[in-house]
């Protein structure tokens, strides 16, 4: 399902953190973010030392460790989620919340509640080993994450092994907004496509509707996270977040289309 949407191509994907501002409230803002028309939905699990988020999240973070969120919460939250909306859901989080709860125990529970890929930023390539298995089991790609730095050989090897979409960074360093995207994007997400035909999603800095329409005009996918995490983190109350998010996914579309 995630690859055939996709693929389909002019996808947004917002990212929000789990139990921000808090369980509930992230709830109401994820629902908000599918009622608009997101085409997949990215949510990051709490984490006391996110890997490679910028300020903003790691805000988004502490602010949701207050509540004590669990993986089973979000487990539950997302079967709910999938029950009324169609869109495809994954899940970004440090690699150590995973060993916590047993690698195997996790892509089980993922495969129960229709997870559709998940995001491990600081679980190398090299270190798949011990989860491949769990995951083709559970039908529930790690979806892979590559930089412009990237060696043409490493490259290779990830790109053939990578499912459900490649996840590529637009700058190296951590999350965060930024005006200028990678000039070198273009001709790299050429070399991802000439080594294997697979959906591709950039991340890490997008904050502008005109920087998603330029995306893509060569990736399928646009991930946007620090900007709605900031929007939302401004608003004066949940009931004000949710409005202003969902406009702004909707002026994100619109805008993005007409650049």
């Amino acid at each position: 399902m995630l690859s055939n949407v996709m693929r389909e191509g002019r996808c947004l994907i917002p990212y929000l953190t789990f139990a921000d501002p808090t369980p509930a409230g992230s709830e109401a803002l994820m629902r908000a973010a599918l009622e608009a028309g997101a085409d997949v939905l990215e949510i990051g699990l709490p984490f006391s030392d996110p890997i490679a988020d910028g300020p903003v999240i790691q805000a988004s973070h502490q602010r949701a460790l207050v509540h004590n969120p669990t993986l089973d919460q979000v487990f539950e939250l997302v079967n709910r989620l999938k029950r009324d909306f169609k869109q495809p859901i994954i899940l970004m989080g440090s690699v150590n919340l995973i060993f916590r709860y047993g690698i195997e125990a996790f892509f089980e529970q993922c495969q129960r509640v229709a997870v559709d890929g998940v995001i491990l930023p600081d679980l190398s390539f090299e270190e798949y080993g011990p989860f491949i298995e769990p995951s083709g089991e559970a039908g529930v790609p790690i979806i892979s994450l590559v930089s412009t730095l990237c060696r043409p050989d490493r490259l290779n090897l990830i790109i053939s092994e990578s499912k459900g979409f490649v996840y590529v960074m637009s700058t190296t360093g951590i999350t965060g907004e930024r005006s200028i995207i990678n000039d070198q994007l273009s001709d790299f997400i050429k070399t991802i496509k000439d080594i294997k035909p697979i959906p591709v999603a950039v991340g890490f800095g997008i904050s502008q509707p005109s920087q998603v329409g330029d995306v893509w005009e060569y990736a399928e996918g646009a991930i946007v996270g620090s900007y709605f995490v900031r929007l939302i983190a401004s608003q004066p109350d949940l009931d004000a977040a949710v409005l202003v998010f969902k406009s702004e996914i909707k002026r994100f579309y619109e805008t993005a289309a007409a650049s």
